[in-house]
């Protein structure tokens, strides 16, 4: 008999679905490696890759696309006990007191997204008026805004506020980063 009234395997559908599972926080990569030892669950780890400027220069980085979460496709009734204490994981996600199963439509949208399980996003072009940070050099911690692309020197041109007064500031893209840091955050705004 289960010791926990929630792992109890009655209480829980029997048929295969979708589920989104939390994950501790920054472990989804071993809450995934866990899941996908399981006999009978199958495991979905979305990520999506970028470039982020870095003081070092341009970079590609992977990240979670929902960070903190990822998709397993499990019975509750066979499998809630191995799934809900596998390492990195921190709970099934629930609606009320029910596991909150997530329709293979949306699934399916995010397989043809990322069919490797990673979205690859392109460069995104710099934009007028978009605020930047200087990650390198002299004016290193400084924002901005950007004022003008000099694409053939890999160059933008960025106003700084300096001695109170703005100025045009013509520095090498490398040594920029836009005020977000993950790709769906400029979505949010």
């Amino acid at each position: 008999m289960a010791t926990n009234k929630q792992d109890d395997p009655t209480l829980w559908p029997a048929e295969i679905r979708w589920y989104c599972v939390k994950t501790q926080p920054k472990r989804e990569a071993i809450a995934y490696g866990q899941l996908t030892t399981l006999p009978e669950v199958e495991a979905f780890f979305p990520r999506v890759r970028y470039r982020r400027a870095s003081p070092r220069g341009q970079r590609m980085v992977v990240e979670a696309l929902f960070p903190g979460y990822l998709f397993a496709k499990f019975s509750p009734a066979r499998l809630i006990r191995a799934v809900r204490y596998a390492r990195g994981v921190s709970y099934i996600v629930r609606q009320g007191t029910e596991f909150a199963p997530v329709p293979d439509t949306i699934i399916s949208a995010l397989h043809s997204l990322a069919a490797t399980q990673v979205l690859e996003l392109p460069p995104e072009p710099w934009k007028m008026g978009e605020q930047v940070r200087v990650i390198a050099g002299i004016f290193r911690g400084a924002t901005g805004t950007v004022a003008g692309l000099v694409p053939a020197r890999q160059r933008v041109q960025v106003l700084l506020e300096l001695l109170g007064q703005e100025r045009r500031i013509e520095l090498p893209l490398d040594n920029l980063e836009l005020r977000h840091t993950h790709p769906l955050q400029a979505l949010r705004s």
